[in-house]
């Protein structure tokens, strides 16, 4: 919402998209029908220029955000504003809504093994990565998650987390943390994933 707009909406533009028009005038100001109750006679007097009203009837009174919250029965200023807008037909900005929470998978019976599965070694040899490489670095991660049981390759972090990786999974065991691989080389080299880092060894 712009509420720089909203506030310079004229009380007799906001009544008029209410469905109220001026019955009378006078020195000060327009009289109308209370938008908000039923009454004979007008008793609704707003002042244009000054931006505010005053209902005789009532003893009430103020400004249109004030009119707003008695009509909408927000007492809130931005509950106020949106009504304004939406009865002048304003874009109002949805309000925001936090992602739903989402809750990390639970590992069970992890279990840390040399690297020997043979539908994980062909996977990496899909990806250029030969057995020899695979297994200097990675290791074979076994686990259960939701009762049922997984294997993986995995990655060490420097926290002692694993990066998971299978055809069908990629994933993390926590905690996560990067991975740090001393070749005693003074240049350092920075890669996005393990299996980057695996490819680079490639061609050297």
């Amino acid at each position: 919402m712009d509420i720089d707009a909203i506030k310079g909406i004229s009380l007799v533009d906001f009544l008029h998209h209410l469905g109220y028009d001026p019955t009378g005038r006078d020195s000060k100001g327009l009289w109308f029908y209370a938008p908000y109750r039923n009454e004979r006679k007008p008793s609704f007097h707003v002042n244009p220029r000054k931006g505010v009203w005053f209902d005789f009837g009532t003893g009430e009174g103020g400004d249109i955000f004030t009119l707003a919250g008695l009509l909408s029965g927000k007492s809130d200023f931005i509950g106020q504003a949106q009504y304004i807008a939406e009865k002048m037909n304003m874009p109002v900005a949805t309000p925001y809504k936090p992602a739903p929470f989402v809750e990390e998978p639970t590992f069970e019976n992890v279990e840390v093994s040399l690297l020997e599965s043979p539908a994980l070694l062909r996977y990496l040899e899909q990806r250029g990565i030969p057995k020899e490489i695979a297994q200097r670095h990675c290791v074979q991660v076994n686990y259960e998650l939701h009762g049922k049981r997984y294997y993986a390759i995995g990655f060490e972090n420097d926290a002692h987390g694993y990066e998971l990786r299978n055809p069908f999974f990629k994933g993390s065991y926590p905690p996560k943390h990067i991975t740090t691989v001393a070749n005693g080389n003074s240049r350092c080299n920075v890669f996005e994933g393990f299996i980057d880092f695996l490819s680079v060894h490639l061609v050297h």
